[in-house]
């Protein structure tokens, strides 16, 4: 009898945590870390917005060597998708909700098959050489026992962002330094044109003279015809051989009605198209690192590109002597 006694006090005692305990957990769960890093805003935001690289800091994969990660990127980030499984981290998906460009991103998250997602927030707050990055998370609980389960998990899951951000300061900051970026990657419709083109080839290292003598010889003639411009010179570039660097080039010029050929200048129509674009801006040193990123982007997306690349040079060497500021417009036409 007297053990029986024992056995329900005890049984009187736990049933007595589960429901009181609880009473001074807060509804919403929530969980922040932060970190400073050494880059701007800008050279840090399209990396967590777009989820590219989440398997290179991601706290929980490199703790589970069965996991399979699935990122879907989207134009603009907003739709951009991260999801997981394995035997021991279970499976789970993220996707972005809200961005503020280069200041704000907010997530939903499920874990497993629950209807209703956590939201997870980042912001980016520029300081003296470098950002502070703040990491968040917030759920709303139930009583008694979503709030007692979530009282333990806030320490796990405060020990996974530190070591995120810890991950994602180094890669970042592991990253070779650029003196250039490239703005969010966006589909757009790129209006119809009326343009004079000429047709050159060559590499990289001898397109940059080329386009010197062709430019001047478009707006010679754009002049002698009494074209107005209407826009940024470009480069069409028609194909590329990786093995040597060589392409096959037009150098446009957008003018306000359509020409007349003469000569080597044509009178070219280009019509209204969708396209893949983002702005680089800096020096042309640093394009194979942006045509990189938007490769891997069009791999990721699986889309479907025409072959040929649109650069629309809205700020350069002819007007602004800084190359830190040169914008290029970088266009990819889809089929």
């Amino acid at each position: 009898m007297k053990f029986l006694k024992v056995i329900l006090i005890i049984v009187v005692v736990l049933v007595a945590a589960i429901l009181i305990v609880p009473l001074f957990a807060p509804a919403t769960a929530v969980v922040s870390s932060e970190t400073e890093i050494a880059l701007q805003p800008a050279d840090i935001f399209p990396t967590v917005a777009s989820y590219m690289s989440r398997d290179k800091w991601d706290p929980w994969l490199t703790t589970d060597s069965t996991a399979v990660a699935t990122i879907e990127s989207k134009p603009g980030y907003v739709g951009s998708a991260y999801s997981w499984k394995g035997e021991k981290i279970g499976s789970g998906r993220m996707e972005v909700i809200y961005v503020l460009e280069n200041q704000e991103i907010e997530s939903s998250l499920w874990f497993g098959d629950v209807d209703s997602p956590a939201q997870v927030y980042w912001t980016f707050e520029p300081l003296d050489g470098g950002t502070k990055v703040v990491w968040s998370f917030s759920q709303e609980t139930a009583y008694p026992f979503g709030r007692l389960s979530m009282m333990i998990g806030k320490i796990f899951l405060q020990k996974s962002f530190d070591l995120g951000l810890a991950n994602l300061k180094e890669f970042m900051e592991s990253m070779p330094p650029r003196s250039s970026s490239l703005g969010s990657i966006t589909l757009e419709q790129m209006p119809s044109m009326f343009t004079l083109v000429t047709d050159g080839a060559g590499t990289m290292e001898t397109i940059g003279e080329q386009l010197g003598v062709l430019y001047g010889m478009l707006f010679a003639e754009a002049a002698k015809q009494q074209l107005e411009i209407r826009g940024a010179p470009f480069v069409d570039y028609l194909d590329f051989d990786e093995s040597t660097g060589y392409s096959n080039y037009r150098a446009g010029v957008v003018v306000n009605r359509n020409g007349n050929d003469a000569g080597t200048v044509k009178a070219v129509s280009y019509p209204e198209m969708s396209v893949i674009q983002a702005l680089h801006t800096g020096t042309y040193d640093d394009f194979s690192i942006s045509y990189d990123e938007l490769d891997t982007y069009i791999q990721t997306n699986s889309l479907n590109v025409a072959g040929n690349v649109f650069e629309f040079y809205l700020v350069g060497m002819m007007t602004e002597p800084d190359p830190s500021k040169w914008e290029t417009l970088i266009a990819f036409p889809l089929k």
